[in-house]
């Protein structure tokens, strides 16, 4: 009874072959991709070893129990090679609990029907042939081929998978593509068989393709095999929204997209690995807590504000990395800002109704008792006077209605921003206040502001000016602003910000919410508005954070003065300004 050795020999190198490289680190990134691809050799091993004991026995009841317990091996091989394809391409299905158990549960009953067989007989019948060769011949049942046709539609899925990865990589791997159908093709001697029983043994050859495969991927196509998988994850990093930076266990970047470089210049530099500590101390501090960190970095010139959230890259309990998500928030932090400083100046005014209306009230109606007094007392004109003190208080009530109407409308809204001309702006200002002093502007350009919230800034300098008994007020251009002078009999020594505090009565409480209002509006836009305390030849504050685009060479830089009506404007020559961003454009 001789041995089929050729046979023998295949099976055996194929069960050798699964068993070396199964024992071979895998240079696979994946944790779950190696997991699968070792897992799917050993089982198939084993299965290539019981086929090679099948041959070798001469018990016939001894090989149909290697063969019975050689397709139960064999059909758990569907486990690890779903498993290895879902990982490999990206997929999550081979984590997911339920389909896990299904996988079980399948595995189970099928199993149970092999095992089963000798009982109910639907599933092979086999009779051990010694002549010419010993071979156990086998005559395949209905559940036989139930079972076939099942684990190959199961083993179709994970080649979709793998198709639909080449199919959209760059690089068409065809070595890869060929060993896959190689693996693929180990069904074919089976389809023989059924046409020509006499050519080819009715076997199972699987295990054969399945160690082409893990020899042919270790030996000619594994740096291809690992290229795919880091173009995979590339393409995954590549299109993402917002920055990617995904770290290795020791804080090393190893993958990164395109906005993420506009982000961190340095990740573009060379081929030196960048760690985390050297692109962000922020960053490295809190990336591997899962705290949400918030970091600022110049970007085309132009401060910008990131949001940093830290997902851990995890297999069960082990952590290999970590991926970090760069979200641009600036829109939605000065929008924040912006609300913060909208809730200020509310809270402020509400200091202003306070002291603006109800002081006023109070004095309009202590007037108009003095006013009753003295008509009972028949003194008519002392009683005309006491009226007329009260309508100015009641004129006073309705100028601080009109401006904290202005002041609640404008400090909300004004509309887009825009680069404004600082003088015609200014003139168009004084233009609506009675008795406007005369008006300098020292240099020239724009400035990137809402027009009209800019307008009622500069008309509230006027109107304090006025107040102040000033005879000129000059604006002067600084590369991040302007200063804001007037000659007034009031000065700035000593007061510091009492100026422009709602409830403050500096100088006096006759000069209103003119200055407070500069503030507020000069915050909305977010400015600062800063007295100089030294200057004591009337009021003097810097209004800084501004964002000046200078005026043209080719303008007119001679001294211009205009009589608007009961506006006058001069123009000196323009000082050296800089076009430089103290706050970024808004």
């Amino acid at each position: 009874m001789p041995v089929s050795w050729p046979l023998v020999g295949v099976f055996l190198a194929s069960t050798a072959a699964c068993f070396v490289v199964a024992a071979r680190e895998s240079r696979l990134g994946n944790p779950d991709s190696r997991r699968g691809l070792r897992w799917l050799l050993l089982v198939v091993g084993v299965w290539g070893a019981l086929q090679t004991g099948g041959l070798l026995v001469a018990n016939e009841s001894t090989a149909t129990a290697i063969y019975a317990l050689a397709l139960a091996v064999g059909f758990a091989t569907i486990g690890p090679w779903l498993y290895f394809c879902s990982a490999y391409t990206g997929h999550e299905y081979h984590r997911r609990r339920s389909y896990r158990l299904t996988a079980v549960g399948v595995y189970v009953v099928v199993v149970a029907a092999k095992l089963t067989n000798p009982i109910h007989g639907q599933y092979f019948a086999a009779t051990l042939q010694r002549e010419p060769t010993r071979l156990l011949l086998i005559d395949q049942g209905p559940l036989y081929w139930s079972s076939f046709v099942l684990a190959y539609l199961l083993t179709g899925i994970g080649f979709v998978f793998l198709y639909r990865l080449y199919r959209q990589s760059e690089r068409p791997p065809w070595t890869l593509a060929g060993l896959f159908a190689v693996t693929g093709l180990a069904s074919a001697p089976k389809a023989v068989n059924l046409l020509a029983p006499d050519l080819i043994p009715a076997l199972t050859y699987e295990p054969v393709g399945v160690a082409v495969f893990a020899v042919g991927t270790t030996i000619f196509a594994e740096e291809r095999f690992v290229a795919e998988e880091r173009a995979t994850r590339r393409s995954i990093v590549e299109r993402a929204a917002g920055g990617i930076l995904v770290l290795d266990p020791d804080g090393v970047i190893t993958e990164w997209n395109k906005e993420a470089t506009t982000i961190f210049p340095m990740l573009d530099t060379g081929d030196t690995p960048v760690s985390i500590e050297e692109l962000s101390s922020s960053l490295a501090a809190d990336y591997d807590t899962g705290r949400p960190v918030l970091i600022e970095t110049t970007v085309d010139e132009e401060t910008r504000t990131y949001l940093s959230t830290s997902h851990p890259l995890e297999v069960g309990t082990e952590t290999f990395g970590h991926t970090l998500l760069l979200q641009d928030i600036t829109t939605f932090e000065r929008q924040r800002e912006r609300r913060k400083r909208h809730e200020k100046q509310l809270a402020d005014m509400s200091g202003a109704i306070a002291h603006e209306l109800r002081n006023s009230v109070t004095v309009a109606n202590g007037y108009l008792d003095v006013t009753l007094e003295r008509l009972d007392a028949d003194d008519p004109a002392a009683a005309h006077d006491s009226v007329e003190t009260a309508q100015e208080r009641v004129r006073r009530i309705e100028q601080s209605v009109e401006d904290l109407h202005t002041l609640v409308r404008y400090t909300h809204d004004a509309g887009e921003e825009t680069f404004v001309d600082l003088e015609r702006t200014v003139r168009a200002a004084a233009k609506t206040v009675s008795g406007a002093p005369l008006i300098i502007v020292c240099g020239g350009g724009t400035v990137l502001a809402a027009p009209t919230r800019l307008k009622h800034l500069l008309r509230n300098a006027v109107r304090f000016a006025v107040y102040n008994g000033a005879s000129t007020l000059t604006l002067e251009v600084r590369p991040d602003g302007f200063d804001v002078t007037d000659d007034g009999r009031h000065d700035t020594g000593g007061r510091d910000d009492h100026l422009f505090a709602y409830e403050s009565a500096e100088p006096t409480a006759d000069a209103g919410m003119a200055l407070p209002n500069v503030r507020a509006l000069a915050e909305t836009e977010g400015w600062t508005v800063s007295p100089d305390p030294s200057y004591t030849d009337g009021v003097r504050y810097s209004i800084c954070g501004v964002c000046v685009q200078p005026a043209g060479d080719d303008e007119d830089v001679s001294a211009d003065v205009t009589d608007v009506n009961t506006t006058r404007s001069a123009r000196s020559t323009p000082s050296s300004v800089v076009d430089r961003h103290t706050d970024p454009p808004r």
